[in-house]
């Protein structure tokens, strides 16, 4: 799945792939005093640290296996060594967090009737922190790549990153391992395969002669992979005998009741929770798939997630609080015109967009880039990520991206603009108008008023000077993908209604195959 998680790189970075030997004493500059069978150690003569023997936690492993193996061994050792004895500030982070989010992981196991202890690999993954970003790019409490949370439905855009969702990604994990299970037979295996990816793990098994256990693969797995099963096992012991190491939480993190209320504007998350009489920044913390601090434009029925008991408030005043807590986005700058800036310096011109442009929408197909989609917009990339917010490169399939582009006149006259010489020419033409038609015409015959026939002319350049071509709005078009329906292709698309995809797309039933084009926006 990744080739660097959050935990794992950590351990190997300390190079703790090897144990400390069933009765040594850890080599740490402390001093020690031995208690009956367990040797405990001083630290800072304020702390003890109890060490204990290989046969005393084999038998503990042994009461807390159920259905995954929990195997002891040297490797095992070591990390149990590291959470109870190196690391106990880890540790103790872990165990104030655990409140927080073991209820709902045990809650999303079992509807899948799936292992209650697959709960500690959340640990293994990010140490129960939503927004944990690893070094290879993996994303929140379950350590999503970002194609692997597209696989499982979970939303990315430059606002919106579901792999930061609690819920959601703990749903798109079961279903990930159950999958996993099915294909190696094995939790141990399924779990290997989480961490590298099922192809590392089919390759492990061919080159150990076709064995199909994680022990006997262990020595062709990649190296993070032989720590990861391990270190699960480790955390499975330590958070179940933390208080047997005189490990304690400093302040238990514990859930509250949330309510959610559905958001279609602009809106300051920092000041919601002001108008609520909320802490800065609880509605963000509540809310962690969001990347901003705001919800923005064009976004309708965004499920926002509060606590319940400021619910029966917000409904009482929700029209004056969600006025006061609209978001403004910060003024733009406006830019000089074309004309006034060298054609040299156009390339580093801000990206804010001037005021004679308009905002169209881009919708983002399979394979783009942002370096292609400039070239077809005929922007720079600048322009795309400051438009859009973007800090990186990765983009969304059917992400709507903003682009302004140029107003364009229907243009009527190439000559450039009148002097006054050429003014005086052309009300002299008008005075023209007015004379005979014919040699002998009289005085009113044929004629047009001089002031009028100059208005005339004056009012027609102008009149056509203002019309504009129309933009149009490029729709948005969704590719069918396998398992794709069309109640949840209208969810996905602001909610718009599956009458309306039928008629859109000229439907007669609800029949879809993989490849279609609908048309959703």
């Amino acid at each position: 799945m990744r080739k660097t998680t959050f935990l794992t790189g950590l351990v190997l970075t300390l190079g703790l792939g090897s144990a400390a030997q069933a009765k040594q004493t850890p080599a740490l500059d402390v001093p020690v005093v031995q208690v009956k069978d367990t040797t405990k150690v001083l630290v800072d003569s304020v702390e003890f640290i109890p060490v204990e023997t290989d046969e005393l936690i084999q038998d503990r492993l042994s009461c807390l296996e159920q259905e995954i193996p929990l195997e002891f061994n040297k490797q095992v050792r070591g990390l149990i060594d590291y959470f109870t004895i190196r690391n106990r500030k880890y540790t103790r982070r872990v165990l104030e967090r655990k409140p927080l989010y073991f209820p709902m992981f045990e809650r999303y196991l079992a509807k899948h009737n799936m292992p209650d202890e697959l709960k500690y690999l959340a640990v293994v993954e990010s140490a129960l922190l939503p927004k944990a970003v690893s070094s290879a790019k993996a994303v929140g409490l379950w350590q999503f790549m970002d194609f692997t949370g597209r696989d499982f439905r979970l939303v990315q855009n430059h606002y919106l990153d579901e792999r930061m969702d609690p819920e959601k990604s703990t749903e798109a994990a079961c279903k990930f391992l159950k999958q996993l299970y099915r294909m190696f037979g094995s939790w141990e295996m399924a779990l290997a395969a989480y961490n590298c990816g099922p192809g590392n793990v089919k390759k492990a098994i061919a080159r150990s002669g076709g064995k199909k256990t994680f022990w006997g693969i262990y020595p062709y797995l990649p190296k993070e992979t032989r720590a990861y099963v391990p270190s699960f096992t480790a955390l499975v012991y330590t958070l179940n005998h933390a208080e047997d190491h005189n490990l304690h939480p400093a302040k238990l993190q514990l859930p509250i009741a949330m309510d959610t209320v559905l958001i279609s504007q602009p809106l300051d998350l920092k000041l919601l929770a002001k108008q609520l009489n909320l802490p800065e920044e609880r509605i963000a913390d509540l809310n962690p798939a969001l990347k901003l601090k705001h919800i923005p434009e064009n976004v309708t029925n965004f499920p926002l997630r509060i606590p319940a008991d400021v619910r029966p408030f917000l409904a009482e005043n929700r029209m004056a609080i969600l006025d006061s807590a609209r978001y403004v986005a910060p003024a733009r700058t406006k830019l000089p015109s074309l004309q006034e800036v060298p054609t040299t310096i156009l390339a580093k011109a801000d990206p804010i967009a001037p005021d004679s442009t308009v905002k169209t929408f881009y919708t983002v197909r399979p394979n783009d880039n942002l370096s292609k989609i400039a070239k077809d917009q005929n922007v720079t990339i600048e322009q795309l990520k400051a438009w859009n917010k973007i800090s990186g490169s990765i983009l969304a399939a059917n992400q709507k991206l903003i682009v302004f582009k140029p107003e364009t006149k229907e243009i009527l006259d190439t000559k450039p603009k009148e002097t006054p010489a050429a003014e005086t020419k052309l009300l002299a033409s008008a005075e023209d108008l007015s004379a005979p038609v014919g040699k002998n015409a009289g005085p009113n015959a044929n004629s047009v008023p001089k002031e009028n026939a100059a208005t005339a002319m004056l009012s027609s350049k102008q009149a056509s000077s203002k019309k504009k071509v129309e933009v149009e709005k490029p729709q948005t078009v969704h590719h069918v993908q396998p398992g794709d329906t069309l109640w949840n292709i209208s969810r996905r698309y602001n909610n718009v209604s599956v009458e309306k995809l039928r008629k859109a797309n000229k439907l007669k039933g609800d029949e879809l195959k993989p490849g279609m084009k609908l048309i959703v926006g």
